[in-house]
């Protein structure tokens, strides 16, 4: 699978604003989910979201969304595709941030993380996708820190084909995400 990761953070730049309108705390309230559009529509982003938020979970998510793709976004190379298996595409994103605040506040660790996420999924068989994990600024209850904006794309030669593409990419970038962050080291340790 293609997946790389990035800094995006200065002025200007996305932050990850956990305090938004529209969150959802879905580790007090996993039956929320059904409030979530992007998870109405799409079974992969509820599931995503609940193996985020579950207790056991060193993370959380503050915002998704989805969208599809057009064939000009879609460069075969970047997807692990050729030409006849990128016409159409689906991505989505989701930010995610580590619930202990101590880490929250840690680059170096939100750093690690992206890069080891990155280098577990580039060792995952899957064609016809990507993975982008970017390391953001964010914010939690006034306090400044750090998150990761996963995004997951797929695509396919039809809009089913894509969409299935883009569900197993997502599965695998949570599973190497959850891995990631319970294998960081806690701070203190």
């Amino acid at each position: 699978m293609e997946a790389d990761w990035s800094v995006e953070i200065g002025p200007g730049l996305p932050v990850i604003d956990v305090a938004w309108n529209g969150f959802i705390d879905l580790r007090s309230s996993p039956e929320r989910v059904a409030g979530i559009e992007e998870a109405q529509r799409h079974p992969a982003i509820r599931e995503a979201l609940l193996v985020l938020n579950t207790g056991g979970s060193p993370v959380f998510t503050a915002k998704c969304d989805c969208w599809m793709l057009d064939e000009s976004e879609i460069d075969p190379d970047e997807f692990a595709a050729n030409r006849e298996t990128a016409h159409t595409g689906f991505a989505s994103y989701i930010d995610i941030v580590d619930i202990e605040p101590d880490q929250f506040v840690s680059f170096k660790l939100h750093e690690q993380q992206a890069r080891a996420i990155v280098s577990a999924l580039r060792t995952v068989d899957l064609l016809q996708g990507r993975v982008d994990v970017v390391v953001r600024a964010a914010v939690l209850r006034e306090r400044n820190g750090f998150g990761l904006t996963l995004y997951a794309a797929g695509c396919g030669a039809s809009e089913p084909d894509a969409c299935a593409a883009w569900e197993s990419v997502l599965a695998a970038a949570v599973a190497a995400t959850i891995t990631a962050a319970s294998q960081s080291p806690r701070m203190g340790e």
